[in-house]
């Protein structure tokens, strides 16, 4: 049987109307905001634009007449001489970075409410709290659960950590790993002889070292399990960066961009793959534009619901009402602001839109001044 608490909760109509007015100025506050985001959105170059000039390179030679500063795409392996370890009970090896994950075995609290509105417009709202045991990396404090009796988590007895090797190089070129976005995370395989066992742990199906009084299988609260992903020292790699003699440092861009990172793919795949990347970032911010205008829309008109809600099916059937048709206006605004936006920030598109709208009102002129009066005669 799951562990629950339930708790009601009412709301009179006339404190559900006043909050709803009271969210009429930020509604429309989030409806403006909505325009500028979806300008900002369109006028961003994707970082793939500057990466189409990098200049293909082999790393695994020394280049003795490129010219210092120029933008490169160098492919040679991503190697690094440094053996680093997460400092406590992985043994030290050949890796570019190390990043322990501890999860501790511990109490979460979920909430599930569902709201019924009552004839003359008051709510009642029904939460049930679950409390359930799980994996975690990231403990919830006990103290701010609904019931925070028999619901104790203790403090993780070991925390999450990240290491970068100090130094490395891709191919006999020198990068610094600490800015260099690196590629080729994989989870360790744990074996006996990788790894410092503390005195009560255990490792298990060669993927976590178990921390606890029991089994991984039937954990106790506060049990802990730590897995490693590690990038491996000698991935074949592309590397984007500028030139700078025997290194490769950041290459920033006219606007202010910043290009340097390693991908496992050759240069065309990985210029493609930063298009792909830019394109589906420009329509995740198409949509919270969209979301952001429909949202401040229907909290403008969400007043006209709660007044109908002294009768539920009428305050229902305005809800619906008004989230279809803020739904459609949002969507042409949204539309026709993106279209608006991608001529304003092309200056070929804008220059011809300027043309043709300039002879389309000179074409207009020009036929209204041919029109002659007609004459009667008597």
């Amino acid at each position: 049987m799951p562990d629950q608490y339930t708790e009601v909760t009412k709301k009179s109509w006339g404190s559900r109307l006043g909050g709803s007015i009271g969210g009429i100025f930020f509604g429309i506050l989030l409806f403006f905001a909505s325009f500028a985001v979806l300008f900002w959105n369109e006028g961003r170059v994707g970082i793939s634009e500057t990466a189409k000039d990098a200049v293909p390179m082999d790393a695994t030679v020394l280049q003795q007449n490129a010219p210092k500063g120029q933008l490169v795409a160098a492919s040679g392996p991503l190697t690094t001489d440094d053996k680093i370890s997460d400092g406590q009970f992985l043994k030290s090896g050949s890796y570019l970075s190390v990043r322990r994950t501890v999860e501790m075995y511990g109490w979460v609290e979920e909430s599930n409410s569902s709201t019924e509105t009552k004839l003359g417009g008051s709510q009642e709202t029904k939460t049930t709290y679950t409390y359930t045991k799980k994996w975690v990396d990231s403990v919830p404090n006990s103290s701010n659960f609904k019931v925070a009796e028999g619901h104790s988590n203790p403090a993780k007895k070991y925390e999450s950590v990240a290491n970068t090797a100090p130094t490395a190089k891709v191919g006999v070129y020198s990068v610094d790993p600490n800015r260099l976005s690196m590629p080729g995370s994989e989870a360790l395989a744990l074996v006996s002889d990788g790894v410092n066992l503390p005195v009560d742990g255990e490792i298990v199906n060669g993927k976590y070292i178990y921390v606890g009084g029991f089994s991984m299988d039937d954990p106790i609260v506060g049990d802990v399990r730590i897995s490693y992903n590690v990038i491996p020292s000698g991935n074949t790699v592309t590397a984007f960066g500028k030139l700078d003699s025997d290194k490769i440092t950041p290459f920033v861009n006219k606007d202010g961009q910043t290009l340097y990172e390693a991908r496992m793919t050759g240069f065309e795949e990985s210029v493609v793959a930063m298009e792909k990347e830019h394109a589906r970032s420009l329509w995740i911010w198409r949509v919270v534009g969209f979301m952001m205008m429909w949202i401040g829309l229907s909290m403008v008109l969400a007043p006209l619901s709660v007044l109908l809600d002294v009768l539920p099916f009428l305050g229902s059937l305005s809800r619906g009402a008004v989230s279809l048709a803020t739904g459609l206006i949002s969507f042409v605004l949204s539309v026709v602001t993106i279209l608006v936006s991608m001529i304003f920030h092309n200056v070929e598109a804008l220059v011809v839109s300027v043309i043709v709208a300039a002879g389309v009102v000179f074409y207009l002129f020009k036929k209204r001044g041919q029109k002659k009066p007609s004459t009667t005669n008597v």
